[in-house]
């Protein structure tokens, strides 16, 4: 055996073990949360470049080498980021053009650091039936409590013929009646159930605003206390995470769960979601959507911001819209439908 060919059979056996670990301990190990900074391409980038590289040797690849490229790809793919649908999507006639628009969107501490003008006329150009608006906070720092602020008076007169909830940095804000607020006892979720039409017996929608914390800070790895506060917001967004899918399990209305996750859908962790709700991803263009970050194109990698549905809910078009310089997160945009749950 070559030197190189030692270094790609070391490399696709270390990556298939770290794909196996990943799923071993995702969600059991809280320090196993500080891989989530691994952009998701690199889920199947590496796998395919060990699985070239070894195809490139003199004499081809060894199999043992080629069997652990290709299971790693297999197991990345999933957490890629990728939307093997799109180009599907984008070609397919006879699509429903006519549904309830929602918008879902972190604004990054509201109009704290930008032209509040600017701000609300662009809430108002996206001219949405329903939004689910987050970080309605002013910012205090990485490490301290936000600053609550309170323009709920702003959006009455901005949107009259919206119904305006705020609850915290949460803001929902609907053309359809409001028929409960419940709370599911995760701070950092909340749901409004809306009747999508005002006659007696239409559909209920239950909307899930979620904005988990972060949990990974891109600092000083030495610093005193970091290791501690990671482990501190991981169980704190498990925790959430299992009320907002015991939430989703026991409701029988038709539900759209959308937020800034803070997760990637290349992560395991939001795996666990899928489990009871329906990816929007199937519904997108796009090859590789990202929402974050729109104000570095370095750090331009991850889709942080998700949206899932359940039961009778359905989407017929998912993307993500320029925030115009107002905030680090892309817009997402859904056309959707909603039916009664057989």
């Amino acid at each position: 055996m070559t030197t190189l060919d030692a270094v790609l059979t070391t490399g696709a056996v270390g990556w298939l073990l770290f794909q196996m670990a990943d799923r071993l301990l995702t969600n059991r190990r809280w320090w196993w949360a500080t891989t989530d900074v691994l952009p998701p391409p690199v889920q199947v980038v590496v796998p395919a470049g060990l699985l070239a590289g070894a195809a490139a040797t003199s004499g081809g690849p060894r199999w043992w080498t080629a069997a652990a490229a290709v299971l790693a790809l297999a197991l990345g793919m999933r957490h890629s980021g990728l939307a093997p649908r799109a180009p599907w999507n984008a070609v397919r006639a006879g699509r429903p053009t006519e549904g309830i628009r929602l918008v879902c969107w972190n604004t990054q501490h509201w109009d704290e650091k930008v032209d509040t003008e600017d701000f609300y006329a662009f809430l108002r150009r996206l001219d949405a039936d329903v939004y689910l608006l987050q970080e309605h906070i002013y910012d205090a720092g990485v490490h301290a409590p936000p600053i609550p602020v309170d323009f709920r008076q702003r959006l009455v007169r901005e949107f009259p013929g919206h119904h305006v909830l705020v609850r915290g940095q949460f803001v929902t804000l609907s053309r359809f009646p409001v028929v409960a607020t419940p709370d599911i006892g995760a701070p950092e979720v909340f749901r409004a159930d809306l009747r999508v039409d005002s006659l007696p017996g239409s559909p209920v929608l239950s909307t899930y605003n979620v904005h988990l914390p972060v949990h990974v800070f891109l600092e000083n790895p030495f610093r005193l206390g970091l290791y501690q506060e990671i482990k501190e917001r991981v169980l704190s967004r498990n925790r959430q995470l299992d009320q907002l899918i015991e939430d989703v399990r026991g409701n029988g209305y038709s539900a759209i769960i959308a937020g800034d996750f803070n997760l990637s859908r290349a992560l395991g962790d939001i795996a666990r979601l899928s489990t009871v709700a329906t990816d929007a991803l199937r519904a997108t263009r796009s090859l590789y959507p990202v929402s974050w970050h729109r104000g570095n194109r370095w750090l331009r990698w991850w889709r942080l911001d998700l949206a899932f549905t359940t039961r009778g809910a359905h989407v017929h078009r998912y993307r993500f819209r320029d925030p115009e310089n107002l905030s680090d997160h892309a817009v997402q945009e859904l056309l959707m439908d909603v039916r009664k749950p057989t």
